[in-house]
């Protein structure tokens, strides 16, 4: 069936929780014939000349999620839907200037996210890079930039000396907490535009007593910020057999400081009343019925540990969404949905792809006006070669399942990761990391995607039920 549009442009609802500090203006300086300097943080300037944006499509809808179509760039796609590579691995960026980027595209993409300009109309696509072990640092994140036409302008690294950087999460102040999947890891926070790669600021999420971790995802609540009984959490996965999800509490002198003067950048980074709290979690499933239960924090690291051992090892992608937090653990192929207020859980096999014959837990984050739920899975069955069909996949609040794109070629075998839109909606971006590709794909139509998106991509070995 045809995707409905009402709502399309809300985007994700992180968008409207954005309170950036800082003036991200952007100048395109070129000293040289073929290579362009990246965008750089200017902190007073105007704000850059703003290109004229395309009016709206006045013709009909023509994308058909799940009927795919078109082979493109080695790409099935849903009807309506064009592909294009805007980026690999290795190699400098092509600009809309005509020229190309002064660095070369980073290695294994992938975590990322979308950032607003506040000014010039632009935006930012960072995503991580997954290059590196525990004694080779040659991971970080890159950026790629935007202006208001959806074009390339730039890129360059934000992050450098890090290891296998594997994704992360946004904060509502606009910055990427990027982490670390090695022994010892750290979580780090980087500013879309950061002119100082080499400089690495780490955070205290993943290091209360844990000396480091090999951490997988972040995600935060703050759903009420102008409460003043309300305490921002973030939470943080670890991809090990005992890897417990952490709960972080920031330091509350730090929070009122940081609401007082609007500059949330050492959130993250300082405890000076010793308030800052970290937990983590242990769930209780009900007597004779193991997929649903109740959970409690407890400050006990080894009670963590314990816990994730036998009931969530290896977790990875998480997000949070009105109250509820969306966990995928990839060893028992699990989905855990955590009420952070009622403080209970259910959980449910991944085989069939996510959010399988769960349509309620679909309505509770599009709604019931026909949008559909966006994600990232890998190493789905179905595609030409037999091993491939990695890609993006959707529900609506019916439990109807798309394929919304998917691998049909052996030579991009291997996860997605990155999936974001742009902040009109008018492109979804992601990331093939096996060979180094960001994809950028749109509507032939010209409208915007609807629907949301949820950060829970994962791994499993079956067919995508729809």
């Amino acid at each position: 069936r045809t995707e409905a549009v009402p709502g399309c442009l809300s985007g994700d609802s992180t968008f409207g929780q954005d309170t950036s500090r800082r003036d991200y203006c952007y100048r395109g300086a070129t000293s040289s014939p073929t290579l362009s300097t990246s965008p750089t943080q200017l902190s007073n300037s105007t704000c850059a000349p703003t290109p004229a944006v395309s009016p709206s499509p006045t013709g009909p809808a023509t994308y058909i999620p799940g009927q795919n179509t078109l082979v493109e760039a080695d790409l099935s796609l849903s009807t309506g839907l064009r592909a294009e590579v805007i980026a690999v691995s290795g190699q400098r960026v092509a600009l809309s200037s005509g020229q190309v980027s002064a660095e070369p595209f980073h290695g294994k993409p992938d975590g990322a996210a979308v950032f607003v300009d506040e000014c010039g109309g632009g935006w930012t696509y960072v995503s991580n890079s997954e290059k590196g072990d525990s004694s080779k640092y040659t991971g970080g994140v890159g950026a790629l930039y935007f202006n208001a036409r959806n074009e390339v302008i730039g890129y360059k690294m934000i992050q450098k000396k890090t290891r296998r950087n594997c994704s992360g999460g946004r904060t509502w102040w606009a910055t990427w907490l990027t982490c670390e999947e090695v022994s010892g890891g750290g979580v780090y926070e980087v500013e879309p535009k950061n002119n100082n790669p080499s400089i690495k600021r780490k955070t205290l999420l993943g290091q209360n007593g844990r000396n480091g971790g090999a951490y997988e995802g972040v995600a935060y609540d703050n759903r009420f910020p102008d409460d003043v009984n309300f305490r921002p959490k973030f939470f943080l996965t670890e991809d090990a057999p005992k890897g417990p999800l952490e709960r972080f509490q920031p330091s509350l002198q730090a929070l009122a400081d940081a609401k007082t003067s609007g500059d949330y950048s050492n959130l993250l980074h300082i405890d000076p009343d010793g308030t800052a709290q970290t937990d983590y979690l242990v769930i209780t499933p009900d007597t004779g019925i193991n997929t649903q239960g109740t959970f409690i924090w407890t400050a006990s690291l080894r009670d963590g540990r314990r816990n994730a051992r036998a009931y969530f090892r290896n977790c990875e992608g998480i997000d949070v969404r009105n109250g509820m937090l969306y966990m995928t653990c990839k060893v028992d192929k699990l989905l855990f949905i955590l009420d952070l207020d009622a403080m209970t859980y259910t959980q449910s096999s991944t085989i069939k792809g996510a959010f399988n014959d769960q349509p309620d837990q679909i309505a509770s984050i599009t709604g019931v006006n026909g949008d559909i739920l966006y994600f990232c899975e890998d190493g789905i069955k179905g595609g030409e070669s037999g091993r491939s069909g990695s890609g993006v996949h959707a529900r609506d609040a019916t439990g109807q399942g798309y394929t919304i794109l998917q691998d049909e070629s052996e030579k991009i075998k291997g996860e997605t990761t990155g999936l974001a839109f742009s902040p009109d909606r008018k492109l979804m971006i992601v990331a093939y990391q096996h060979e180094g590709r960001i994809y950028k794909i749109w509507r032939e139509d010209g409208r915007p995607f609807g629907g949301q998106m949820l950060d829970i991509r994962y791994h499993f070995d079956d067919t995508f039920a729809t």
